[in-house]
Order: structure tokens, then sequence, then C-alpha cells
């Protein structure tokens, strides 16, 4: 089943701290649309040491997540620089909470699965207690240095 979902620009998937504004606001200069969104086939994970996930490929489990649609390339740039070389940027098809459509969007999955344990990355436990120290560590003054902190 195809999307009808017209696109002019690359969807994103997104299912960590991008997943918020106060976050994905200083990553990206456009203003995009999204919704709920399921990448079957993953699952995501706590990276020790830090408040943000790493989803890896996992044919028994699903992610609940974002699409932000339409991205354009240059913030389809500043997104790249911003996951870092932590992650690869890769093509997958979600499927939309709403509609059950299925849409083909860039997502960035995790280089480095051997670092992680079994830990899976819990939402609730981010926006408790996870946000603003991953706002102070790694956004900061994001847009004025272009640079991952």
């Amino acid at each position: 089943m195809g999307s009808e979902i017209e696109q002019d620009g690359r969807h994103v998937f997104v299912y960590g701290s991008l997943m918020y504004l106060p976050v994905w606001g200083q990553v990206v200069k456009g203003v995009y649309p999204c919704m709920n969104a399921i990448a079957k086939g993953f699952q995501r994970h706590a990276v020790p040491g830090e408040t943000y996930p790493a989803m890896v490929r996992n044919t028994q489990a699903q992610v609940q997540g974002l699409v932000w649609l339409n991205v354009r390339p240059e913030d389809i740039h500043n997104l790249d620089v911003f996951e870092g070389s932590e992650y690869a940027r890769e093509h997958i098809e979600v499927f939309l909470n709403t509609t059950g459509e299925t849409v083909k969007a860039d997502t960035y999955i995790w280089r480095h699965p051997d670092l992680l344990t079994d830990a899976l990355w819990s939402v609730s436990q981010f926006e408790a207690e996870g946000m603003q120290a991953f706002l102070d560590r790694h956004v900061g003054n994001w847009n004025s240095t272009g640079q991952r902190k």
C-alpha cells in the first residue's frame, strides 16, 4: 500500500530527542508537519552514559516515533551533522498510525550495536529526566556553532 501524502522533500522518521520541538527546532530551520509513525523491524535502545537512544535492526520489534514530512535538503544536511558519525542515514518504510499508509523515510541507524546493552530507551524517563540534560549537553547553542557539542 503506497502513500497518498505528496512528497516534496524527504520524509524523516525520528524516534528519540528529535521527536521534541525544543530539539528539532534548534537543528532544522524549516517548519514541517509531522505524523505519528512506526518503524517495524527495529528496536530502540538506551545508549550507555547518554540520554539519547539508538535504533538498531530487530525483526521481532518495532519503534514508535514521528515522521517529519517534506524536509528540505539543507535541513537534511543539518540533521546529518547533528547525528554525527555514530549514526548512518538510511531509507526505510514506516507505517503512519492514523491512516495505516506506508511512506518511505530517512532515519538514523546506530552504527555500533556492539556498544549497546539490553536496556531499552524510555520516552517517559527522557521527558522526566533526560530532556534538559540533553539540551544542555548536545543542543545548547547549536544554531550559532553549527557543531554538535
